[in-house]
């Protein structure tokens, strides 16, 4: 009994150590999604707000997230001031996980299953009342 115990032990220790050496594909695969948008978080004049990074919505205050139906979208956030900040948008059940520290990072990737217009904020308590809010746009070209 001991044998077959100890045989059986062996082969399973082999069996993880060819597993192991083999060609592994990367760890964190590429995600796929159609349409990307960064929001740095930032405090103004007139109060919080999201800034568009990049492309269209570059120095854009909470600008319009535009994409089409059955589009995959992700938003990566940026926490630019060191406050803690989020992004959802309930409509579609979105919600980001919390970033803390100056220079963070989240982001959400989901689909866009219907059109419409569906707000995206900040859901600290008085984030949103402050300013941090703004619109995705689902639209057909």
């Amino acid at each position: 009994m001991k044998k077959l115990l100890i045989s059986f032990l062996l082969i399973i220790i082999l069996a993880l150590v060819a597993g192991g050496c083999s060609q592994q594909p990367p760890a964190q695969s590429q995600a796929t999604y159609d349409v990307e948008f960064t929001l740095e978080t930032s405090m103004g004049n007139v109060g919080m707000a999201f800034t568009g990074v990049g492309g269209e919505i570059d120095g854009v205050t909470n600008p319009d997230l535009v994409a089409q139906p059955g589009d995959i979208i992700r938003i990566v956030l940026v926490n630019g001031d060191g406050m803690p900040h989020d992004v959802a948008i309930d409509e579609l059940g979105i919600k980001s996980a919390m970033i803390t520290s100056k220079g963070d990072t989240t982001s959400v990737v989901f689909e866009a299953t219907e059109a419409g217009q569906f707000s995206y904020y900040c859901t600290v308590a008085g984030h949103r009342q402050a300013g941090m809010e703004g619109t995705l746009v689902v639209s057909e070209p």
